[in-house]
């Protein structure tokens, strides 16, 4: 089992709703578990951490390489073991913290919101909301033309790190066919800015 932070949610005798928190590339579970205090109270929040230490407390869910040019590079197989672990650790936090699995929220940032894509598009089923900062879909997810679930994504347009060109081309042209996705760009780059969290926590309040 996957280490994890964990915020319980409003007692009540129903399964509690739960958002599930994946950080990015280097991070760690408390990174991400700082927007608790900001979210719905009868909500769960469980910030997972991901398994690969990369040291100075930082952790990865797959590797990432660089090739000459400064390219990024990963091995696709690596990233789909990964959304493998998110699905599966969420299917075991579900039953031992007794969660509302028709009322689940993926969070993810960088590395966490790429592989949210491809959790929330290959287990439709598993996920009732989907938010993705400073992400992308790539090229080996297998879209549908429309979207079951409700997506919040944003990216910086002076994005260092991942360009903005790659939500563009991934994200904008599935945006303009699916009215359940949401969208924005913010002059900033590979961070989440107040404007940016101010705009995801009223589009929560809207889909809660």
């Amino acid at each position: 089992m996957l280490e994890y932070r964990i915020r319980e949610g409003a007692e009540t005798e129903e399964p509690n709703p739960a958002f599930i928190l994946v950080h990015g590339y280097g991070s760690n579970a408390d990174d991400l578990f700082s927007f608790a205090p900001h979210l719905p109270k009868q909500y769960t929040i469980i910030s997972i951490q991901a398994p690969l230490s990369i040291g100075f407390g930082g952790y990865a869910w797959y590797p990432i390489s660089f090739e000459t040019g400064g390219k990024l590079k990963t091995e696709i197989s690596d990233a789909w073991n990964a959304v493998e672990l998110v699905a599966n650790t969420i299917d075991e936090l579900i039953n031992i913290h007794n969660l509302n699995s028709k009322d689940i929220t993926y969070l993810g940032f960088s590395q966490g919101a790429i592989l949210g894509w491809a959790f929330a598009y290959t287990y439709p089923y598993k996920v009732r909301r989907l938010i993705a900062l400073s992400g992308f879909i790539h090229e080996s997810v297998s879209v549908t033309q429309t979207t079951p679930f409700q997506v919040f994504a944003s990216h910086g347009t002076n994005d260092t790190v991942i360009s903005i060109d790659l939500p563009r081309t991934s994200i904008l042209p599935l945006q303009k066919l699916n009215p359940s996705i949401t969208y924005y760009e913010y002059p900033e780059g590979h961070t989440i800015c107040q404007k940016n969290f101010y705009d995801l926590l009223d589009w929560i309040a809207k889909t809660t």
